[in-house]
């Protein structure tokens, strides 16, 4: 009898292997904290992880891909809060977020790559699509119900709430270089969230 060929087609090539995946993540963000962005170079990073440049360019189109999925890899993913407030929603979204970033040792890279971005078109383009836009997504998701539920500004859009309860955040991380705790943070989040409560 003929042999049926298989509904699933079968994988070419050698499967990813993600423990290259895991040391070519760890030397870009070890270089980036020491050299920053402009100074990285993808043959650096290879001779770090221990691979071949070839094998990156088999996974990243270039450095501005590579350090961006490095990016997505270290920060603490945006986990919206979501309760019958949307409001203490996103106070807590943001908090929870804030704290995990400082906790995470990598707070002062991913600020850094953002600061690059504006002089990177290439490496903008790939932070705010791949890196910023489904978190602000989540965000905007957040703001839009508070809003239903009339407890935010009707004169403040949600770009603009976004930034007054995230902005105050990260600029006191800026400032101060450390994350004060999730009390102070909490504190920080509470006085923010007075410039856009009803």
């Amino acid at each position: 009898m003929a042999r049926q060929p298989s509904d699933t087609p079968k994988p070419r090539g050698r499967p990813r292997d993600n423990a290259i995946d895991d040391r070519v993540t760890q030397a870009t963000l070890t270089l980036l904290a020491a050299h920053g962005y402009s100074a990285l170079t993808l043959d650096a990073v290879a001779k770090e992880a221990g691979v071949t440049r070839p094998t990156l360019y088999r996974r990243w189109s270039g450095k501005a891909a590579l350090v961006v999925a490095a990016l997505g890899a270290a920060a603490p993913p945006l986990v919206a809060s979501s309760t019958s407030d949307a409001l203490a929603d996103l106070r807590e979204t943001a908090v929870d977020f804030i704290v995990r970033l400082g906790e995470s040792g990598y707070a002062g890279t991913i600020f850094a790559v953002h600061a690059e971005a504006r002089h990177d078109p290439e490496l903008a383009a790939l932070v705010f699509g791949t890196y910023l836009l489904p978190r602000a997504i989540l965000i905007d998701d957040i703001i839009s119900r508070a809003r239903k539920q009339g407890t935010i500004r009707a004169d403040l859009s949600n770009g603009m709430v976004r930034d007054l309860v995230f902005g105050p955040l990260v600029y006191n991380w800026l400032v101060v270089g450390e994350v004060p705790g999730r009390d102070g943070v909490g504190s920080l989040a509470d006085a923010a969230l007075r410039a856009v409560r009803v």
